[in-house]
């Protein structure tokens, strides 16, 4: 029998509140009613193009964490790693520092890391 509250490991609670979270979130983009004519998401996403670079020359990881949430909510599934997110986010992605990567966190969080 499977525990949902109790002596859980903290990294599948922590994913486990970071879906309950984005099902929220769903949830509540579809029950709201708008007068206004709803966009398609490839047409919110193709919207979106701004760079998501700080002005200090890094990447703005907050932006690219905002963009992810956007993603995941539109595609309604998580991307199998970073790579899947950048090549159908129809955002601008900056390059990473050099001798990093980007990767996605099982938490759903952007990160870089070394190479």
């Amino acid at each position: 029998m499977m525990k949902i509250f109790g002596h859980m490991p903290f990294s599948q609670s922590t994913a486990f509140t970071s879906l309950m979270v984005i099902a929220g979130m769903l949830a509540a983009a579809g029950c709201s009613k708008s007068n206004a004519p709803a966009l398609s998401s490839q047409a919110a996403t193709q919207a979106q193009t701004n760079p998501a670079a700080a002005s200090n020359g890094q990447p703005d990881l907050a932006e690219l964490q905002r963009s992810l949430i956007r993603w995941i909510v539109g595609n309604r599934r998580m991307p199998a790693n970073f790579e899947d997110f950048a090549a159908t986010a129809g955002v601008k992605i900056p390059p990473p520092p050099p001798g990093q990567k980007y990767i996605i966190t099982s938490n759903m969080h952007i990160q870089l890391v070394s190479k």
